[in-house]
């Protein structure tokens, strides 16, 4: 659903630093549903320590997930196969606008609180905190400044709107892709009972077992994706 101006978007906003490399291994990602690391290597003509050292700083970031199987020609060794998640993708992205959000809440919240400062800026007092030390700091005895922020609190509040507004967006793209999914999920059951349906005019003698053990696997193998 994302493309890959949105993903790299996203990765912008968030102030992630990736280098070129891991660029081009996330572009492709975003490009296929599942691939190996062996095909990464070979496509980007690099080792495959150095794909995997991408592919681990975009896992540890939580952008891809990997699967992994027993290679049948190498014993004890495993394939590793990886893809992009844009479910958690956007369950990331999310959870940093709303830790935005909370910061700008609560530094408006100080910036009501505070009236007088010192002339540094680095002490802030409320109106009653001030007349109680007759309006100079405690640790000096110099005196304090009405704070002016009426400027800055209202900067705070539109950034608040704003990050609002798109942490709303956020959760309709959540939405959407997760509506996605399921009707994805349901056309691969209907196109597999289909196809088994077919087997079983084939095979009527044994149609009944088989299509009880087949349509468990069916459910099962949907519920993962």
């Amino acid at each position: 659903m994302l493309k890959l101006k949105d993903i790299t978007a996203i990765v912008e906003d968030m102030g992630i630093e990736l280098d070129e490399q891991t660029q081009e291994i996330l572009k492709l990602l975003s490009e296929t549903d599942i691939i190996s690391e062996n095909e990464i290597a070979e496509k980007f003509d690099i080792k495959i320590n150095a794909a995997r050292k991408s592919l681990y700083k975009l896992h540890t970031i939580g952008f891809v997930e990997y699967t992994k199987e027993k290679d049948a020609e190498k014993k004890w060794w495993y394939i590793y196969f990886w893809s992009l998640n844009q479910k958690k993708l956007l369950d990331i992205y999310l959870r940093h606008k709303q830790k935005l959000v909370k910061q700008a809440q609560e530094t408006l919240s100080n910036e009501h609180e505070f009236a007088f400062q010192t002339r540094d800026g680095q002490q802030k007092f409320s109106y009653d905190e001030a007349l109680a030390n007759n309006f100079s700091a405690p640790d000096s005895n110099k005196s304090l400044i009405e704070i002016n922020n009426s400027k800055f609190i209202k900067q705070l509040e539109t950034n608040i709107t704003d990050l609002n507004t798109q942490i709303s967006s956020i959760e309709v793209q959540r939405k959407e892709y997760k509506e996605m999914l399921e009707k994805a999920i349901e056309a691969t059951l209907k196109a597999e009972e289909e196809a088994l349906a077919k087997e079983e005019k084939k095979t009527k003698p044994k149609a009944t077992k088989t299509a009880s053990k087949t349509k468990k696997k069916i459910v099962a193998k949907a519920a993962k994706k």
